[in-house]
């Protein structure tokens, strides 16, 4: 059965979660016990492994209709100094409980802006986590920008900090859709904040577009990707707009008359694909790419990619501890989000407790499938001996309904289901999130409720 990579989006096209863990965010428990987050510290404590760090910066000063990010939209800069404060005061109670284990093999800021913040206080945010847990030489260091809100001193002092990841958002180039998601981002603002990080050095640079934006064209698009590859990116992620005004009620204000259709989104996605392949990159996953020269695209070959919930990566440590509202913490097999609201999460830093909005504590088949699920989406492969030295089961066995799943998927050139193990296709690996769905315990109780992304 050969069909046509076309008729291949349209066969998995569905909704999904994106697995940068399992389960996900909705299975987990609200009002989940800070005693269960302290325990798990104390656990964690033990570990020789690095961490990796996460730090969610809240503020924006728009609010840009097609972002699905936590965010607080303020055009004062007076409330950064508090929540400073209270950032302080939680990377320290974070600290506390991991007296014998600081070092950090990865640092992540999102948000929101993180460059929201003025050079002073980037400075103060990157000593006041650092300070607490240093980074290990060869740390992924990263950043993600709008260059629409950067100063020119910005760039030069998170390099000079030791940032060597800087991610530009561009979604699209076209005015019209710019206009039309509330962004304004031009293209003088994205050559030249891109050209100012090549020059003061920073190893990576990735850039970011987004597919199925109002007033996207096959012909604005693809002015949008040639004018980014102009810029030489080292990794470029395309994501599928998620229209969802009924959880994103700020999305009514985007004309539904001026949304790509099914068909259109569809080939918005395939001209991507296209461009980005004749121009040499590897395709990681459905929506990332990598020259061939980039470390992600060397550890996809040499079967080393982890996925965390910062996505995919070269560097991660074995345990994630999330600073800031909304932020999620992996740590010694539990699970926990902060609090969204900035409000709500100050009040409980300032109360001395973590300021747990929910969480999950997984148990021994929890962690087996999210390795396996892992395993799958970082290596594209699971061989039953591998699961079995580690988990001491019989894989086929207990995954016999699985299999059979997946067995449905072998015409379609995605995956192969051999004695010893799975092994996904290169073709496949476009579609990783839909082949590792049978492995995934929750997700038929799910489905029905809860608004996943699409896939594709």
């Amino acid at each position: 059965m050969a069909l046509s990579l076309s008729d291949l989006i349209k066969h998995y096209d569905r909704p999904g979660p994106r697995y940068t863990g399992y389960p996900m965010p909705p299975v987990w428990t609200e009002g989940f016990p800070q005693e269960e987050v302290a325990e798990a510290l104390a656990r964690a404590d033990a570990d020789p492994e690095p961490l990796s760090l996460y730090a969610h910066l809240p503020f924006c000063k728009r609010r840009c209709s097609y972002c699905g990010c936590n965010v607080v939209v303020s055009p004062h800069y007076s409330p950064v100094d508090g929540f400073l404060k209270s950032l302080e005061t939680e990377v320290e109670m974070w600290a506390s409980h991991l007296p014998n284990r600081r070092k950090a093999i990865q640092l992540h800021w999102g948000g929101g802006t993180p460059t929201y913040l003025n050079v002073a206080d980037l400075r103060r945010t990157f000593k006041l986590i650092t300070d607490r847990f240093p980074l290990l030489p060869g740390a992924e260091v990263s950043i993600e920008v709008d260059p629409t809100f950067l100063e020119p001193d910005q760039l030069p002092a998170l390099r000079e900090m030791g940032f060597n990841r800087v991610s530009f958002g561009v979604q699209d180039l076209d005015e019209r859709v710019q206009e039309l998601i509330t962004r304004g981002q031009t293209w003088d603002q994205t050559l030249t904040t891109v050209r100012q990080a090549r020059d003061l050095g920073f190893p990576g640079v990735n850039l970011d577009l987004v597919y199925g934006l109002p007033g996207q064209t096959l012909a604005t698009f693809r002015r949008t990707l040639e004018s980014t590859l102009e810029l030489n990116p080292d990794r470029m992620a395309i994501y599928g707009f998620a229209y969802l005004p009924k959880v994103m009620p700020y999305q009514r204000s985007i004309p539904a008359e001026t949304l790509p259709s099914p068909e259109l989104r569809l080939d918005l996605l395939l001209l991507a694909v296209d461009i980005l392949e004749k121009h040499g990159y590897v395709a990681i996953g459905m929506d990332h790419f990598a020259r061939p020269g980039d470390e992600m695209a060397r550890a996809v070959k040499e079967g080393r990619l982890i996925r965390n919930f910062m996505g995919y990566a070269v560097a991660a440590g074995s345990d994630l501890l999330g600073f800031g509202p909304s932020a999620i913490s992996n740590v010694a097999g539990v699970y926990s989000q902060n609090e969204k609201i900035l409000t709500k999460w100050e009040r409980d830093i300032a109360e001395g407790r973590f300021s747990v909005h929910k969480g999950h504590r997984l148990d021994g088949e929890d962690l087996m499938r999210r390795w396996l699920i892992h395993e799958l989406m970082g290596t594209f492969e699971l061989r039953w001996a591998d699961l079995a030295k580690r988990y001491g089961i019989d894989g086929p066995a207990h995954f016999a309904g699985a299999i059979e799943e997946l067995k449905e998927e072998v015409p379609f050139g995605t995956v192969e289901v051999r004695d010893e193990g799975i092994f996904i296709t290169p073709l496949g690996r476009r579609f990783v999130r839909n082949i590792v769905q049978p492995f995934d315990a929750y997700l038929k109780k799910l489905a029905a409720s809860t608004p996943f992304s699409r896939t594709v």
